[in-house]
């Protein structure tokens, strides 16, 4: 990968995806790292694309984000506040989905990218992030608020949404 990273207005969730594989592969150097990233997250597709990627994959970064990486993400507060609440909240519900299906390697996968996804909130410590986790908080003691039509449009259960409960009063604590 050369030292231009540019990620076009129009990128495809697809594309981000792909890229965010390319540059996690290519073992890039800090400065292309931090460029590539902030480039990523100018866009909602290819903010989504990096983080499925980066907390889903293989990457040792995502197990120990290094000052670049959370520069890049610094970078833009408004992009991936909601997207870090939301990574937290869905692989807690899913988690809790495989466990009951009895398939622990999916369950694995999806705690592993629930604890990512909180290291990465507790190093990050954004002020927007805390203020979503608190109104996700909100709306599942309330069962109404700004992220009902996301627990409902994922039709998570009472049970679910539990353990989503749960995490976001340890991580507010």
């Amino acid at each position: 990968m050369n030292l231009e990273f540019t990620v076009p207005p129009s990128i495809t969730f697809e594309q981000a995806m792909d890229l965010t594989q390319d540059l996690l592969r290519s073992n890039p150097s800090d400065a292309l790292l931090e460029t590539a990233i902030t480039a990523l997250l100018q866009t909602q597709n290819g903010a989504r694309g990096f983080f499925v990627v980066f907390l889903t994959g293989d990457s040792a970064l995502a197990d120990v984000p290094t000052p670049p990486l959370l520069r890049a993400l610094r970078s833009n507060p408004e992009a991936i506040a909601d997207l870090m609440v939301k990574n937290i909240a869905m692989p807690t519900a899913m988690a809790l989905t495989h466990q009951q299906n009895g398939n622990d390697e999916l369950a694995a996968s999806s705690n592993q990218t629930q604890v990512r996804s909180i290291h990465l909130v507790q190093q990050l410590n954004l002020s927007e992030i805390t203020t979503l986790l608190r109104s996700m908080q909100s709306t599942i003691q309330n069962n109404n608020g700004d992220y009902q039509s996301f627990l409902d449009r994922w039709g998570y259960d009472s049970e679910q949404r539990d353990a989503i409960r749960q995490v976001l009063a340890r991580m507010l604590n």
